[in-house]
């Protein structure tokens, strides 16, 4: 979707530009990097044939994941070894996060910091017309051996003045029907739609305010609309998720949306992979989100603590109310989950067992666990060097769910992992107290893994 949007800002600009997705156009390939990763997409033979065959005058590079930080250095080399002459510029939330690892590289011309519709058609103009980029926004070069960024101070104000992605270069086809994607899927034809940035809130974990500028902001929702209509009229798109960071932060401008999204008859399904601010929430906006089609609401409530979320996480939310919203998605029928996060500094393990326990009253009996990881960017990974907090040498290789990089006085990777195991069978416990048929449902599931077993099963 990020390179979607630049796209259609470089042909507004009249440039030709073309979308290579690498990961989806070698989605058959895979190969093992070491034993713990396996490399999924195109090959760099692939990606090279692809490079020479278009003969571009700058490659833009977008990885997603500073855990996949690799990538960004293995292009820029497969980049210049075809062509020194071809600009190189890097971008995405790894490079906005760490643009100096990034930049280091000699064979990275430029990087460019956040959002970067604005500054990128800039940098475009600037290098055809042969004059200084220095003064770009959130611009990332080198000068006389050293490493030059602007601060990142702009933001697009209005967010209906952007184009939509360059859909027609994303080969839209090839997406549909995969086995994967952010979340579960329930139509073939889905596609993600963005209609906001940022978030209001503050949560210690997130770096969305370093990504995206402190300001949440919101497209029109008759753009919005538009934008739906075209991916149901010219793309047949039967699913949506919304993959802002949170969609429901403007409680009146979400039931606008909804609703017009009722009225438009669109019939899509839908749901919010990355959660909804749940402080903005009443029953009115959760009916309206299920008659437009949300087939699951995710509560990102993050702690079953209310002294974690208000000192620790610094997230505003009600718990009371979590469970007010979740009570009534159960009696109207709409489907839902939680996010839950563990091992926060400062939080203790009897907290950590609030939010099982919290789970366990809504009745959500499998939530999505996570551990605190520090990322760069974030208020936990500037507490964690402060306080010597990592557990072992910080690297980048390590940034993900359950890496355990996080130790404390209070607790170890040991005591981290035991409580996600005695947890989840917490869960398992409080969910067949609660209804004696799901003991069924798990017996079966353990049958169905044990051959043996799901013989006697079935003969029975």
């Amino acid at each position: 979707m990020g390179l979607g949007y630049l796209a259609s800002i470089v042909e507004k600009l009249g440039i030709e530009v073309k979308i290579l997705d690498c990961l989806l156009n070698g989605w058959e390939h895979e190969e093992y990097v070491d034993i713990n990763i396996i490399r999924v997409g195109l090959t760099d033979n692939d990606i090279q044939n692809e490079i020479i065959e278009y003969k571009p005058d700058l490659v833009g590079i977008n990885c997603q994941f500073s855990r996949q930080y690799k990538i960004y250095h293995q292009l820029f080399s497969l980049v210049k070894v075809i062509d020194k002459e071809i600009i190189v510029v890097a971008g995405g939330p790894h490079a906005t996060v760490c643009p100096e690892e990034v930049l280091v590289d000699e064979n990275c011309d430029y990087i460019l910091l956040g959002e970067a519709e604005e500054s990128f058609s800039e940098l475009l103009i600037a290098l055809q017309q042969e004059k200084n980029t220095e003064s770009i926004d959130g611009l990332g070069w080198k000068k006389d051996g050293k490493l030059k960024v602007n601060p990142k101070f702009n933001t697009i104000h209005d967010l209906g003045s952007i184009p939509f992605p360059a859909y027609h270069l994303m080969n839209l086809d090839k997406y549909f029907g995969l086995g994967a994607s952010h979340g579960i899927r329930h139509k073939a034809r889905f596609c993600p739609i963005i209609t906001s940035r940022g978030c209001p809130a503050k949560c210690t974990f997130c770096s969305v305010h370093k990504v995206w500028g402190a300001k949440y902001r919101t497209r029109p929702v008759e753009s919005v609309i538009d934008e739906m209509r075209l991916l149901r009229d010219q793309y047949g798109i039967e699913e949506i998720m919304f993959e802002d960071d949170n969609v429901t932060a403007d409680p009146n401008r979400a039931k606008l949306l909804f609703s017009r999204m009722i009225e438009e008859r669109f019939d899509f399904v839908w749901d919010t992979p990355n959660g909804a601010g749940v402080w903005s929430m009443d029953e009115e906006m959760i009916d309206l989100m299920k008659k437009s089609g949300c087939v699951m609401l995710n509560f990102p409530v993050e702690s079953g603590s209310q002294y974690v979320l208000k000192n620790i996480i610094k997230k505003p939310l009600d718990l009371e109310k979590v469970k007010r919203l979740i009570r009534h998605c159960q009696k109207i029928g709409l489907p839902h989950s939680m996010f839950l996060v563990i091992g926060s500094p400062g939080e203790k393990i009897s907290e950590m067992w609030d939010s099982y326990r919290f789970a366990g009253e809504c009745r959500c009996y499998s939530p999505h666990v996570s551990v605190a990881t520090p990322y760069p960017g974030t208020q936990l990974f500037d507490l964690c060097v402060k306080n010597k907090y990592f557990s072992r040498p910080f690297a980048l290789d390590d940034l993900f769910i359950r890496s355990f990089l996080i130790k404390t006085s209070d607790w170890n990777e040991d005591d981290l992992k035991n409580i996600l195991v005695k947890g989840q069978v917490y869960l398992k416990i409080k969910s067949v107290v609660d209804n004696p048929a799901n003991a069924m449902m798990y017996l079966k599931k353990i049958i169905i893994k044990t051959p043996i077993l799901a013989k006697i099963f079935n003969k029975a």
